[in-house]
């Protein structure tokens, strides 16, 4: 039990005896958030447990901007007359302070009663008595200043002491938006309006989709908001009328609201997109797409780059928000790795912007002595000289990012500095991996006795990578054996490519028994789920890279089990990312293998991908984020699909034009 529980339970100790209602049986009752934070292990069935030391805490977002919403469903009608609330004081702060509570009536709700300026621990709402049958009870505001974080530790209902039953009639909820009326949908089992599935067309070929797509996001998706009108793309847009939502869309499984551009744009969602523009052009002999892409990202580097730090809004968390003209989620994280070639090409548009980007990153080094750094920096303000180190986040892949990103400005400018940071940020992996398993901490301070290979395969991926920009030096030759090394230690774990799964985690000095380790999963490309597809792309860049055949032996079990599949798994949301990955992976053995299965299985998920995902809208054509939504969404990577696609045509065309691998995802 944690201190904070203790002192709620102290603070529910001291009120008055009284004595307490019969409460009205929950048994069999179902009870469903629209939002939830953490701990995950305390869901929202703990508020009708019975046992008031449990409790469940809302999400960190404004409530007095989209409320909480907490349904519980009876087992049958029932006459209900009052609601019982126990919530908590955590940290100084009653955590629930405006809430209204709804019945349902026929297609809507009917206020039975509601609290405002609430100040009390626990809490009784007089309703006015209704056969109920489904509760709703809405959580306006908290008394923290942030207006976040809910807390319930018990819902007891009151029978009603009338026998005058109210006959419920629906009416407006106040205030209630779109936004809301979908997270309560989606909280139900619902969901957005239907959008109808398509059958793939050769006549409009993979091609033809991706153009149709770009068009689409051309005509419809540029941004259009704000008092500054710009061409960058929009993060999301409806399948139903190609509009902005206009709110905060309920995030599918894996999704968090801080990684998502819900009213603005993220141009590492769309990098692979922008770099599929050029070949598109080519292929279809218009200019138009060529001159678009570079509109947006000059647009992005002479526009969005003048921060506090340098760093730019891009990445995991933030992005360009339309609406504000403004930075969009202050944090800045790397997502991936963007190509040398992106860089090259951002680099002529606006080389100032690339170089402030690059020492933009010494924010995230938390300590200058031994180069711990955090994969998290704050965009608006400069870390401080001499630092103040707090805990490293200091993920391997990231560390890569930032080699990657150096060695890059190095090749560039000269400068000498970068490859003194490169340095650095060797001795700091040096200095904490394991001295006989070679493998490296998930973290140093908060996970330094799990190791995470995939990151480390990351990590040694984006060394290999940065030598050629190193020159004669010997940070180059440096970088090549240490990443050398790092590859070698995750290549010799024993992974189970022939069943669809790398190891994922392991004990930092050496995989243990089975049962001890993490494994990626082979259909799923949430956040922090790892995905083995991408792992095994990350092997045929190994072998690339090195000419070494083992490196090509684990990837190619793994695409051998991806061509045998011969449908998706049973999921709620299958996103676009999963779908662009196996094809490319295809595509990549298909190049360097030469199977004659490789490229009949691109087909065959390329074909599946646009069935599931490609909605015609009145004549126009966009992809939607993952299986069963209604909208389109960056986030959920339609750029990587749209990229693969454009490849898949290219190899099964024959044309002269050449697409890259993609290996952005690491």
């Amino acid at each position: 039990m944690t201190a904070l529980l203790t002192v709620s339970a102290m603070l529910v100790s001291t009120l008055p005896a009284q004595a307490e209602p019969q409460a009205i049986s929950l048994e069999g009752a179902e009870i469903v958030a629209t939002h939830h934070g953490q701990p995950r292990e305390q869901p929202i069935e703990v508020a009708i447990d019975d046992d008031e030391s449990t409790w469940w805490i809302g999400e960190a977002h404004d409530l007095t901007g989209l409320p909480t919403n907490v349904i519980l469903t009876l087992p049958e009608p029932v006459s209900v007359g009052a609601i019982e609330l126990l919530t908590d004081d955590a940290k100084g702060y009653v955590r629930l302070k405006d809430v209204e509570v709804f019945a349902a009536a026929g297609d809507g709700w009917a206020l039975l009663g509601a609290v405002r300026g609430n100040d009390q621990v626990r809490f009784t709402i007089d309703l006015t008595d209704a056969l109920v049958s489904r509760l709703r009870i809405r959580i306006r505001d908290t008394r923290r200043p942030d207006h976040a974080f809910p807390r319930i530790y018990e819902i007891r209902l009151i029978p009603a002491t009338s026998d005058a039953i109210r006959e419920l009639a629906a009416a407006p909820v106040a205030d209630e938006t779109l936004g809301e009326r979908l997270f309560i949908a989606r909280a139900l089992g619902g969901g957005g309006p239907l959008v109808p599935e398509v059958e793939y067309d050769p006549a409009i070929g993979y091609l033809g989709y991706v153009q149709r797509f770009v068009d689409t996001l051309l005509a419809c998706g540029t941004d259009r908001w704000g008092e500054v009108h710009s061409p960058m793309w929009v993060s999301i847009l409806t399948c139903t009328d190609l509009e902005h939502p206009g709110c905060i869309l309920p995030p599918i499984e894996g999704q968090r609201p801080g990684d998502r551009a819900a009213f603005g744009g993220n141009l590492q969602h769309d990098l692979m997109l922008l770099l599929a523009c050029e070949p598109l052009s080519e292929l279809t002999a218009d200019d138009g797409y060529r001159d678009a892409a570079r509109d947006y990202l000059q647009f992005f580097l002479d526009n969005c780059t003048h921060t506090a730090t340098g760093l730019w809004p891009w990445g995991e968390h933030a992005h360009w928000d339309f609406f504000e003209d403004a930075v969009g989620h202050n944090t800045h994280e790397y997502l991936g790795a963007a190509p040398l070639r992106f860089w090259a090409w951002a680099w002529e548009l606006n080389s100032e912007a690339v170089l402030r980007e690059a020492d933009g990153l010494l924010n995230h080094v938390y300590d200058l002595e031994d180069f711990g750094y955090n994969r998290h920096a704050d965009i608006s303000a400069p870390l401080p000289t001499p630092r103040r180190p707090n805990g490293y986040l200091d993920f391997p892949r990231h560390g890569g990012f930032y080699i990657q990103m150096w060695a890059f400005a190095h090749s560039k400018s000269g400068d000498a500095k970068y490859l003194a940071w490169i340095e650095r940020m060797m001795d700091h992996h040096m200095a904490t991996r394991d001295p006989r398993s070679h493998l490296l901490p998930a973290t140093t301070t908060t996970s330094a006795q799990t190791a995470t290979p995939t990151s480390q395969l990351s990590l040694a991926i984006s060394m290999l990578e940065s030598v050629p920009l190193l020159g004669e030096t010997e940070t180059a030759r440096r970088c090549h054996n240490l990443g050398l090394e790092h590859l070698q230690a995750v290549a010799a774990l024993p992974h189970q490519p022939e069943r669809g799964r790398y190891i994922s985690s392991c004990a930092v000095t050496g995989p243990g028994a089975e049962g001890s380790m993490g494994w990626t999963p082979a259909f799923s490309a949430n956040y922090g789920g790892g995905f083995a597809c991408a792992d095994a792309l990350l092997w045929t860049q190994a072998y690339r890279l090195t000419g070494d055949a083992r490196y090509l032996d684990l990837a190619r079990p793994m695409a051998q089990y991806y061509a045998d599949a011969q449908d998706l798994p049973e999921a709620a949301d299958i996103r676009a990312q999963v779908f662009a990955g196996i094809i490319n992976l295809m595509e990549t053995m298909h190049e360097l293998d030469g199977g004659e299965q490789w490229l009949p299985a691109a087909e065959r998920w390329a074909q599946m991908a646009i069935e599931k995902l490609y909605c015609d809208v009145g004549g126009r054509g966009i992809f939607r984020g993952a299986t069963n939504l209604w909208y389109y969404e960056s986030e959920l990577w339609v750029s990587n699909l749209a990229y693969a696609l454009v490849r898949l045509h290219t190899l099964t065309e024959d044309t002269d034009v050449t697409v890259p691998p993609n290996y952005f995802l690491r």
